[in-house]
Protein backbone atom coordinates (compact mmCIF):
# COMPACT_ATOMS: atom_id res chain seq x y z
CA UNK A 1 0.00 0.00 0.00
CA UNK A 2 1.30 3.51 -0.79
CA UNK A 3 0.29 6.83 -0.29
CA UNK A 4 0.24 10.42 -1.99
CA UNK A 5 0.36 13.33 -0.50
CA UNK A 6 -0.78 16.83 -2.28
CA UNK A 7 -0.53 20.34 -0.76
CA UNK A 8 -1.37 23.11 -3.12
CA UNK A 9 -2.52 26.88 -2.40
CA UNK A 10 -4.27 27.24 0.88
CA UNK A 11 -7.95 27.79 -1.48
CA UNK A 12 -7.49 24.61 -3.43
CA UNK A 13 -8.13 21.30 -2.14
CA UNK A 14 -5.69 19.28 -0.38
CA UNK A 15 -5.73 15.98 -1.26
CA UNK A 16 -4.33 12.48 0.37
CA UNK A 17 -4.66 9.73 -2.05
CA UNK A 18 -4.31 6.02 -0.61
CA UNK A 19 -3.75 3.29 -2.70
CA UNK A 20 -4.56 -0.78 -1.52
CA UNK A 21 -3.53 -3.36 -2.15
CA UNK A 22 -5.78 -6.32 -4.25
CA UNK A 23 -8.86 -7.41 -2.72
CA UNK A 24 -8.19 -5.51 0.63
CA UNK A 25 -9.51 -2.79 2.29
CA UNK A 26 -7.39 -2.48 5.55
CA UNK A 27 -5.02 -0.18 6.75
CA UNK A 28 -1.06 -0.69 7.33
CA UNK A 29 0.28 1.04 10.11
CA UNK A 30 2.85 2.75 7.28
CA UNK A 31 -0.57 3.75 6.18
CA UNK A 32 -2.10 5.08 9.47
CA UNK A 33 0.88 6.98 10.26
CA UNK A 34 1.39 8.92 7.09
CA UNK A 35 -2.43 10.00 7.05
CA UNK A 36 -1.26 11.00 10.58
CA UNK A 37 1.38 13.16 9.10
CA UNK A 38 -0.88 14.59 6.38
CA UNK A 39 -3.24 15.91 9.09
CA UNK A 40 -0.63 17.24 11.64
CA UNK A 41 0.58 19.28 8.50
CA UNK A 42 -3.49 20.24 7.73
CA UNK A 43 -3.65 21.33 10.99
CA UNK A 44 -0.23 23.44 10.38
CA UNK A 45 -1.36 25.08 7.64
CA UNK A 46 -4.75 25.96 9.59
CA UNK A 47 -6.31 23.95 6.25
CA UNK A 48 -9.81 22.96 8.54
CA UNK A 49 -12.74 22.85 5.68
CA UNK A 50 -14.90 20.38 5.14
CA UNK A 51 -13.58 16.51 4.43
CA UNK A 52 -14.74 14.19 1.59
CA UNK A 53 -13.85 10.40 1.10
CA UNK A 54 -14.04 8.92 -1.94
CA UNK A 55 -13.11 5.13 -3.02
CA UNK A 56 -12.17 3.49 -6.10
CA UNK A 57 -11.33 0.02 -7.66
CA UNK A 58 -9.76 -1.67 -10.29
CA UNK A 59 -11.80 -3.35 -12.83
CA UNK A 60 -11.23 -6.95 -11.39
CA UNK A 61 -14.23 -8.83 -10.10
CA UNK A 62 -18.52 -7.46 -10.82
CA UNK A 63 -19.25 -3.86 -10.76
CA UNK A 64 -21.52 -4.83 -7.33
CA UNK A 65 -18.40 -6.49 -5.88
CA UNK A 66 -16.45 -3.46 -6.71
CA UNK A 67 -19.42 -1.36 -5.14
CA UNK A 68 -19.23 -3.12 -2.19
CA UNK A 69 -15.16 -3.30 -1.65
CA UNK A 70 -14.89 0.92 -2.59
CA UNK A 71 -17.50 1.74 -0.01
CA UNK A 72 -15.55 -0.70 2.88
CA UNK A 73 -12.60 1.15 2.11
CA UNK A 74 -14.02 3.99 2.33
CA UNK A 75 -15.77 3.25 5.30
CA UNK A 76 -12.16 1.71 6.97
CA UNK A 77 -10.60 5.48 6.44
CA UNK A 78 -13.67 7.41 7.97
CA UNK A 79 -13.86 4.98 11.20
CA UNK A 80 -9.53 5.19 11.71
CA UNK A 81 -10.59 9.36 11.32
CA UNK A 82 -13.27 9.42 13.23
CA UNK A 83 -11.86 7.51 16.13
CA UNK A 84 -8.41 9.01 16.10
CA UNK A 85 -9.20 12.71 15.83
CA UNK A 86 -12.32 15.58 16.59
CA UNK A 87 -13.80 15.65 13.34
CA UNK A 88 -17.57 16.68 14.08
CA UNK A 89 -19.47 17.56 11.58
CA UNK A 90 -15.99 17.66 9.07
CA UNK A 91 -16.31 14.22 7.02
CA UNK A 92 -19.42 15.34 5.01
CA UNK A 93 -19.31 12.59 1.63
CA UNK A 94 -18.39 9.31 1.86
CA UNK A 95 -18.93 7.29 -1.34
CA UNK A 96 -17.49 4.41 -3.09
CA UNK A 97 -17.74 4.38 -6.61
CA UNK A 98 -16.32 1.23 -7.85
CA UNK A 99 -14.66 0.95 -10.56
CA UNK A 100 -16.40 3.87 -12.59
CA UNK A 101 -13.46 6.64 -11.96
CA UNK A 102 -10.82 4.31 -13.20
CA UNK A 103 -7.30 7.24 -13.63
CA UNK A 104 -6.15 5.09 -16.42
CA UNK A 105 -6.95 2.18 -19.13
CA UNK A 106 -6.31 -0.78 -16.37
CA UNK A 107 -3.90 -2.37 -18.62
CA UNK A 108 -1.12 -3.30 -16.35
CA UNK A 109 -1.14 -4.40 -12.64
CA UNK A 110 1.13 -0.84 -12.19
CA UNK A 111 -2.08 0.95 -13.34
CA UNK A 112 -4.12 -1.59 -11.34
CA UNK A 113 -2.73 -0.58 -8.11
CA UNK A 114 -2.97 3.37 -9.01
CA UNK A 115 -6.60 2.84 -9.75
CA UNK A 116 -7.17 1.02 -6.27
CA UNK A 117 -7.49 4.11 -4.30
CA UNK A 118 -9.24 6.23 -1.47
CA UNK A 119 -8.78 10.00 -1.99
CA UNK A 120 -9.48 12.02 1.37
CA UNK A 121 -10.16 15.41 0.51
CA UNK A 122 -9.78 18.82 2.30
CA UNK A 123 -11.96 21.19 0.64
CA UNK A 124 -10.75 24.87 1.65
CA UNK A 125 -13.11 27.60 1.44
CA UNK A 126 -12.67 30.47 -1.59
CA UNK A 127 -9.94 33.48 -0.54
CA UNK A 128 -11.24 36.58 -1.41
CA UNK A 129 -9.82 37.38 -4.49
CA UNK A 130 -7.59 41.03 -4.91
CA UNK A 131 -8.35 43.19 -7.70
CA UNK A 132 -4.45 43.88 -8.97
CA UNK A 133 -3.48 45.34 -12.37
CA UNK A 134 -2.79 43.64 -14.91
CA UNK A 135 1.35 44.68 -16.06
CA UNK A 136 3.57 43.04 -18.41
CA UNK A 137 6.65 41.53 -17.14
CA UNK A 138 9.74 39.48 -19.15
CA UNK A 139 9.90 35.95 -18.48
CA UNK A 140 11.90 35.02 -15.04
CA UNK A 141 15.12 32.85 -15.58
CA UNK A 142 13.34 30.06 -13.80
CA UNK A 143 10.38 30.07 -16.53
CA UNK A 144 12.62 28.95 -19.12
CA UNK A 145 12.30 25.12 -19.86
CA UNK A 146 14.99 22.56 -18.81
CA UNK A 147 15.35 21.86 -22.77
CA UNK A 148 15.94 25.50 -23.51
CA UNK A 149 18.43 25.67 -20.35
CA UNK A 150 20.13 22.64 -21.84
CA UNK A 151 20.06 24.15 -25.27
CA UNK A 152 21.84 27.26 -24.07
CA UNK A 153 25.16 27.57 -24.83
CA UNK A 154 26.23 29.17 -21.62
CA UNK A 155 25.39 25.92 -19.65
CA UNK A 156 28.57 24.27 -19.81
CA UNK A 157 29.64 20.83 -18.09
CA UNK A 158 29.66 21.46 -14.15
CA UNK A 159 26.54 23.55 -14.23
CA UNK A 160 23.77 22.96 -11.61
CA UNK A 161 20.19 23.09 -12.74
CA UNK A 162 17.54 22.89 -9.77
CA UNK A 163 14.28 20.79 -11.10
CA UNK A 164 11.44 22.40 -9.50
CA UNK A 165 8.64 20.59 -8.18
CA UNK A 166 10.09 17.23 -8.26
CA UNK A 167 8.55 17.13 -4.53
CA UNK A 168 8.12 13.88 -2.16
CA UNK A 169 5.97 12.41 0.21
CA UNK A 170 7.33 13.57 3.54
CA UNK A 171 10.35 11.84 5.15
CA UNK A 172 10.10 9.05 1.92
CA UNK A 173 11.20 8.99 -1.63
CA UNK A 174 7.58 8.44 -2.75
CA UNK A 175 7.13 11.21 -5.89
CA UNK A 176 3.99 13.16 -5.42
CA UNK A 177 1.58 13.99 -8.33
CA UNK A 178 3.11 17.59 -9.35
CA UNK A 179 6.44 15.84 -9.65
CA UNK A 180 5.56 13.59 -13.03
CA UNK A 181 5.48 16.60 -15.01
CA UNK A 182 9.15 17.37 -14.43
CA UNK A 183 10.47 14.18 -14.84
CA UNK A 184 8.90 14.04 -18.10
CA UNK A 185 9.55 16.72 -18.87
CA UNK A 186 13.82 15.46 -17.96
CA UNK A 187 13.16 12.41 -19.63
CA UNK A 188 12.46 14.18 -23.16
CA UNK A 189 14.95 16.39 -22.54
CA UNK A 190 17.45 13.15 -22.09
CA UNK A 191 16.02 11.90 -25.39
CA UNK A 192 16.44 15.15 -27.28
CA UNK A 193 20.37 15.40 -26.13
CA UNK A 194 21.38 11.89 -26.23
CA UNK A 195 25.08 13.04 -25.52
CA UNK A 196 24.31 14.51 -21.99
CA UNK A 197 25.05 13.00 -19.55
CA UNK A 198 24.13 14.20 -15.60
CA UNK A 199 24.70 13.27 -12.17
CA UNK A 200 21.39 13.47 -10.15
CA UNK A 201 21.62 15.55 -6.58
CA UNK A 202 19.27 15.36 -4.20
CA UNK A 203 18.79 17.48 -0.95
CA UNK A 204 17.06 17.92 2.17
CA UNK A 205 16.30 20.37 4.32
CA UNK A 206 15.65 21.39 8.51
CA UNK A 207 18.40 19.75 9.44
CA UNK A 208 21.25 22.16 11.67
CA UNK A 209 24.02 19.82 10.58
CA UNK A 210 24.98 18.29 7.31
CA UNK A 211 23.70 14.96 7.81
CA UNK A 212 21.18 13.25 5.62
CA UNK A 213 17.93 12.53 6.96
CA UNK A 214 15.64 9.71 7.90
CA UNK A 215 13.90 7.48 4.61
CA UNK A 216 10.58 5.78 6.88
CA UNK A 217 10.35 3.65 4.06
CA UNK A 218 14.22 2.18 4.30
CA UNK A 219 14.62 3.12 7.60
CA UNK A 220 18.47 4.38 6.56
CA UNK A 221 19.46 8.27 7.18
CA UNK A 222 19.59 8.13 3.82
CA UNK A 223 16.94 10.26 2.64
CA UNK A 224 18.44 12.63 0.03
CA UNK A 225 20.17 9.96 -1.79
CA UNK A 226 17.04 7.27 -1.50
CA UNK A 227 14.98 10.57 -3.55
CA UNK A 228 17.98 11.58 -6.14
CA UNK A 229 17.78 7.42 -6.83
CA UNK A 230 14.32 7.74 -7.47
CA UNK A 231 15.11 9.94 -10.13
CA UNK A 232 18.20 7.79 -11.57
CA UNK A 233 15.61 4.91 -11.40
CA UNK A 234 12.87 6.59 -13.08
CA UNK A 235 14.95 7.59 -16.31
CA UNK A 236 16.20 3.85 -16.47
CA UNK A 237 12.96 2.61 -16.52
CA UNK A 238 11.68 4.90 -19.57
CA UNK A 239 14.64 3.90 -21.39
CA UNK A 240 17.67 6.29 -20.61
CA UNK A 241 20.98 4.18 -20.45
CA UNK A 242 21.83 4.19 -17.01
CA UNK A 243 25.74 4.95 -18.01
CA UNK A 244 24.54 8.51 -18.71
CA UNK A 245 23.04 9.13 -14.93
CA UNK A 246 24.74 8.72 -11.59
CA UNK A 247 22.94 10.06 -8.28
CA UNK A 248 23.98 10.79 -4.93
CA UNK A 249 22.34 12.56 -2.05
CA UNK A 250 24.44 15.63 -0.26
CA UNK A 251 21.68 15.78 2.54
CA UNK A 252 21.93 19.00 4.28
CA UNK A 253 25.39 20.08 3.10
CA UNK A 254 24.49 22.67 0.46
CA UNK A 255 21.26 24.66 1.37
CA UNK A 256 20.38 27.46 -0.19
CA UNK A 257 19.25 28.89 3.21
CA UNK A 258 20.90 28.29 5.99
CA UNK A 259 19.36 26.70 8.82
CA UNK A 260 17.02 26.91 10.77
CA UNK A 261 14.97 27.83 7.34
CA UNK A 262 12.42 30.89 8.27
CA UNK A 263 9.86 30.20 5.87
CA UNK A 264 8.21 27.16 3.55
CA UNK A 265 9.38 28.59 0.65
CA UNK A 266 12.97 28.52 1.96
CA UNK A 267 12.22 24.86 3.08
CA UNK A 268 11.32 24.06 -0.19
CA UNK A 269 14.43 25.78 -1.98
CA UNK A 270 16.36 23.60 0.42
CA UNK A 271 14.81 20.38 -0.39
CA UNK A 272 15.32 20.11 -3.82
CA UNK A 273 17.00 17.94 -6.80
CA UNK A 274 19.43 19.33 -8.64
CA UNK A 275 21.38 18.06 -12.25
CA UNK A 276 24.66 18.59 -12.81
CA UNK A 277 25.54 18.80 -16.31
CA UNK A 278 28.75 15.63 -16.55
CA UNK A 279 28.98 16.47 -20.23
CA UNK A 280 26.95 17.07 -23.17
Amino acid sequence: MGITLLFGLMARPQTLVIHFDFNKSGLTPQAKLLIDSFLVTASQKKLTGKIELTGHCDFIGSDSYNDSLSLCRVMTVKKYLEAKYDLPGKIVSAIGYGEKKPLNENKTEEERGLNRRVEITIIQAELASVPEQKKVTPPRKEDVSLKEKIGDSTTKAGSNIALKNINFVGGMHQFLPEAYPVLQELLETMRLYPRLVIEIQGHICCLQYDNDGLDAETRNYNLSEERAKAVYEYLVKKGIDAKRLSFRGYGHSTPIYPYPEKTEEERIANRRVEIKIISK
